[in-house]
């Protein structure tokens, strides 16, 4: 019996060994948004539940940003593992950060395509971009790529910010003060439907408006990453009219140095699990593999190479993958 007792005792002391080696190998990811108005900020939180469900040992955790050039930064410096980065403001960031390099970051999976929501009110005067002299506008986040976005933009229209009142804040912020009619102006570059624009849209009557093909073209030419893009007439309350401006795709982007298991079981989950991240937004339902590669240019992770090469899709990759 006494032997017996011992057996048992060296088997759950071997047992609790086992548990701690087991949570002490545990990998904590750690995923770049945007604010808690984006559409990043939903999708990142997304990702981050269905990691933590689904893939093997992995806890993951959103964290709340200004968005696409702070997750540059953060990623580029390994202060997260994971960020959801237009690839646009990937490069205008790189390209202005001393330190950053544009080959230590590494693509998973294209997200949602994004729009630029440039809005003013119902009533007022303002009929066009050149119409923004002297008036408070919002251009986002300090450092986010919406700011990115919209500089592109007023650029394109000859204007800077010592043309007008520019207001540097977060989607969640720009909901309040067009609410609170303390800003002229918002310009939020989102995926559709972004709630903040629902907020707005569902208190305030709003008037969207579009972008001529002429300075659309400008700003590709300028920003190959952007492409013309069409908001469908009633995709807000009021809307009633189809609206031009530029799209953009955000894509699930991570260092070179994450481990090949990480980037794998990443890309599978998206993958596997993307119905069930379009419960938690609509617009989970672009991140499937027949839209794996749309709008990015830099390189994919070895991990998530090997995921897709598993399913066949990597086989029929776009040219400018070797």
């Amino acid at each position: 019996m006494q032997i017996f007792k011992n057996f048992l005792v060296v088997l759950l002391t071997f047992s609790l060994i086992g548990a701690a080696d087991a949570a002490s190998q545990k990998k904590y990811l750690s995923i770049a948004t945007g604010g808690t108005g984006g559409v990043y900020y939903l999708i990142g939180a997304g990702i981050a539940k269905l990691m933590t469900k689904y893939a093997s040992n992995i806890e993951a955790t959103s964290e709340t940003t200004a968005a696409g050039a702070e997750n540059t930064r953060l990623l580029g410096t390994k202060k997260c593992e994971v960020a959801l980065i237009d690839e646009t403001t990937l490069r205008s960031t790189v390209a202005k950060t001393p330190g950053l390099k544009l080959e230590d970051f590494r693509a998973v999976f294209s997200g949602h395509p994004m729009f630029t929501h440039i809005f003013v009110y119902a009533d007022s005067l303002i009929k066009d971009i050149l119409d923004f002299k002297g008036k408070k506008v919002a251009v986002g986040a300090p450092g986010s790529g919406n700011e990115v976005i919209a500089k592109a933009i007023l650029e394109a229209y000859g204007l800077t910010y010592k043309y007008l009142k520019p207001q540097w804040l977060s989607f969640a912020e720009q909901a309040n003060a067009f609410k609170d009619r303390s800003i002229d102006v918002g310009i939020i570059t989102a995926g559709v439907p972004t709630s903040s624009i629902v907020d707005i849209t569902t208190t305030v009557s709003v008037k969207f408006l579009s972008l001529t093909e002429e300075k659309m073209k400008i700003i590709e030419e300028k920003n190959p990453a952007f492409f013309p893009n069409v908001l469908p007439a009633n995709t807000y309350k009021g809307q009633t009219y189809p609206v031009k401006s530029l799209g953009s795709a955000g894509t699930i982007t991570v260092h070179k140095d994450l481990d090949d298991t990480t980037a794998y079981w990443l890309c599978k989950v998206i993958a596997e699990h993307y119905k069930e991240l379009t419960e938690i937004h609509p617009a989970g339902k672009f991140y499937t593999l027949d839209r794996v590669f749309e709008g990015i240019g830099i390189p994919f992770h070895p991990g998530a190479i090997k995921y897709l090469t598993e399913v066949g899709v990597w086989q029929k990759r776009p040219a400018r993958f070797k």
